[in-house]
């Protein structure tokens, strides 16, 4: 009996190890097919990721490009709205130098023909002056002629 109950302890503990050496490789094999499917879906899940950033990556380009158009022709339609401002400034400021001028000659004319007067004027009062001076002179020595002559 101690025979058989050793024996059937030894075959007891032969098949425990028996199945515990068969669930590792059982186990071992679940494992592997479920590492193998987890890095399936690692794979999987970085290329949607990576062409989500692509597709992401490309609007937000296209939207940059956009604005930068934007900017642009808003800074073109500026500068042809200070050109314009420029242009009609300059223009206005041609114009009021031309009246001014044309008002400075005006004035310069209407002065010289003021100072032509006076000047005429100072003439003809000095040439009447003189006329009188000269006949007060001629006057006057008749006046002395005569009396010698008395």
């Amino acid at each position: 009996m101690k025979k058989s109950l050793l024996a059937t302890l030894v075959l007891s503990a032969l098949f425990a190890v028996t199945a515990c050496d068969q669930a590792k490789k059982d186990n071992t094999a679940e494992v592997k097919d479920a590492a193998t499917q987890t890095t399936q879906d690692v794979n999987q899940n970085m290329a949607d990721s990576k062409d989500t950033v692509s597709e992401k990556a490309g609007e937000m380009k296209d939207a940059a490009i956009d604005k930068a158009n934007e900017i642009k022709d808003s800074a073109a339609e500026k500068a042809g709205e200070i050109k314009d401002a420029a242009m009609e400034k300059a223009t206005e400021m041609k114009n009021s130098a031309e009246e001014k001028a044309a008002e400075m000659k005006d004035a310069a004319m209407e002065k010289a023909n003021e100072m032509k007067d006076a000047a005429e004027a100072k003439a003809t009062e000095m040439r009447e002056a003189a006329s009188q001076k000269a006949a007060d002179a001629v006057s006057e020595q008749n006046k002395e002629a005569q009396d010698t002559s008395k």
